[in-house]
């Protein structure tokens, strides 16, 4: 007899209840609208005239748009994102491109000690002297606070935030750390290459339930009282396979061959290269840290950093945490995926971290681009409603169209105790007295409102025998030397998420800070409400 396969339910998300269909936000429009008509009336103007405002107030909470190609949208989610971008093409923030630096190197050579010289993109890779680059940082502003000269600008687009690159060491290797201050706390993310997870799908039932649970120990020990690790991100990124790879091994395999089937399998190569696909997974590690001497905050961080890897050992997996040169080249893929053929011809060291991030962006309505590709970031809206297998997402994570970068970004933060019964407790005081009015009213209660109060109550139990709880959040982008196949590309992302049973929803106007919040530096906020 087969083995019972081991389902999971995602529960539905908790909010507050209300007895309309509609709730204030969506409302707004027509109650603005029907304060202005009233004014008008007490103001004295024609009967005809206040009701003009109420009708377009209405049609706005209501409406959709009758014309042009966002016809049949509706208004109320339309309008937030125009404004958004309407806002950012006013301010001149909707373009940014690396700052000039060599006007900056030439009236100041004591620069250079910040700043590494421009790679050229078709030359050999720049070799940099291995110094730390807080040491670096310091030298430099002492000499310009001695000469009295300005500090050279940071070469990273706003929505990355002013990050430092250091260093420490775990395991005997380097670690690369990337430091950003934050009101009164340090926040240091790692990169760690992750490995062996493409096994899970090979396993059967009890070992993919075993994993599963270790995960959920890896989770439970973030969300304990004490521990500085706070945000975790898990990002799987589809890229094409590079030409490279089949090109040496060809070399080394097929020597000796005849020139006839040589030229069988060259055209063999060129009928597969560009459907070859080349996974790699990334695990971004977060660590809040107190104020207080830079060696004692980078302890702290090492000390996590080596935990958590010890504890993705135990779950079978193999995590290799990159240094400053493997992250700076994990960002320069982000912003020109084509930086992949180049880290395989030259190392994974080869890119400094001064050529990390994008040399030029520009963020339109529905696209964003970075070094001539375009960018499409789509927000998880809600998760299966569903029991589902372990493999669920399986159709999402397998494929990716030819030509483009398909890329899945988990953002995992822990909530602590005290919070997450607050939230509970509101939500079954809130859903018990609407389920009252309901009663008495003699309104039929939905299927949906039923499963929130049950939710509500399981994770109360939950709660109370130990477990903890964390905010999830999912964002899908697809990447392409042009807007056609990006249009391609992301129509496949949205069939695979409805084959996953989920509800994908792209964002506008946006596009610059979820490409950022995509990258494995845990750059999304969940109190800043980028979802």
């Amino acid at each position: 007899m087969a083995e019972p396969e081991v389902l999971y339910n995602f529960g539905v998300l908790t909010k507050r209840y209300e007895l309309v269909s509609r709730t204030a936000s969506q409302l707004a429009p027509g109650i603005a609208g029907l304060s202005i008509g009233f004014v008008m009336i007490l103001a004295g103007a024609p009967l005809p005239l206040p009701l003009g405002p109420v009708l377009v107030g209405f049609w706005f909470a209501l409406g959709k748009i009758p014309f042009g190609r966002l016809r049949g949208a509706r208004v109320r989610k339309v309008v937030g994102p125009l404004a958004h971008y309407g806002i950012l093409r006013l301010g001149g923030k909707t373009r940014w491109v690396m700052p000039a630096m060599w006007l900056s190197v030439a009236v100041d050579p004591a620069a250079t000690r910040k700043v590494d010289r421009y790679q050229p993109a078709g030359g050999a890779p720049v070799v940099e002297p291995e110094i730390d680059e807080g040491k670096r940082r310091d030298r430099g502003n002492k000499t310009r606070a001695r000469r009295g000269r300005p500090e050279v600008p940071e070469q990273l687009p706003p929505e990355l935030g002013r990050l430092r690159f250091m260093s420490v060491t775990c395991d005997g290797a380097e670690a690369g750390l990337l430091v950003e201050r934050a009101g009164r706390q340090n926040l240091l993310t790692a990169v760690i290459s992750v490995s062996g997870g493409d096994r899970f799908v090979f396993s059967g039932p009890d070992e993919q339930a075993a994993q599963i649970f270790s995960w959920g120990e890896v989770l439970k020990a973030m969300a304990s009282e004490g521990s500085g690790l706070r945000r975790l991100q898990w990002v799987e990124r589809a890229t094409p396979q590079p030409s490279t790879v089949q090109e040496d091994w060809a070399k080394c395999a097929m020597g000796d061959v005849s020139p006839l089937e040589w030229a069988d399998y060259q055209s063999l190569q060129a009928a597969i290269g560009t459907a070859a696909i080349h996974h790699d997974v990334y695990l971004g590690a977060q660590v809040e840290t107190g104020v207080g001497a830079e060696s004692d905050v980078l302890a702290e961080a090492t000390v996590e950093l080596a935990q958590l890897c010890e504890q993705l050992t135990s779950i079978g997996l193999r995590p290799t945490p990159l240094s400053r040169r493997g992250i700076a080249g994990v960002m320069r893929q982000w912003a020109d995926p084509t930086a992949l053929e180049r880290l395989a011809l030259w190392g994974d060291e080869s890119i400094p971290a001064s050529g990390a991030g994008p040399a030029a962006r520009f963020v339109g309505y529905d696209t964003v681009r970075t070094d001539g590709y375009v960018h499409r970031v789509g927000q998880i809206a809600a998760w299966p409603r569903i029991d589902v297998a372990s493999e669920w997402m399986y159709p999402l994570l397998a494929t990716a169209l030819p030509g483009s970068v398909r890329t899945v970004s988990m953002h995992l933060e822990a909530v602590s105790t005290e919070e997450a019964f607050a939230e509970v407790r509101d939500a079954r005081t809130t859903g018990g007295m609407a389920q009252r009015k309901r009663d008495e009213k003699g309104i039929i209660t939905t299927e949906e409102e039923e499963r929130r109060v049950d939710e509500a109550r399981s994770r109360e139990r939950e709660l109370t025998r130990g477990f903890r709880q964390h905010k999830i959040a999912g964002l899908v982008m697809v990447s392409s030397p042009d807007a056609e196949t990006a249009g391609r590309a992301w129509r496949q992302a949205e069939r695979k998420a409805v084959e996953c049973h989920l509800d994908l929803r792209e964002l506008h106007a946006r596009g610059h800070e979820a490409w950022a919040a995509t990258l494995p530096l845990c750059r999304l906020r969940f109190a800043r409400g980028l979802l």
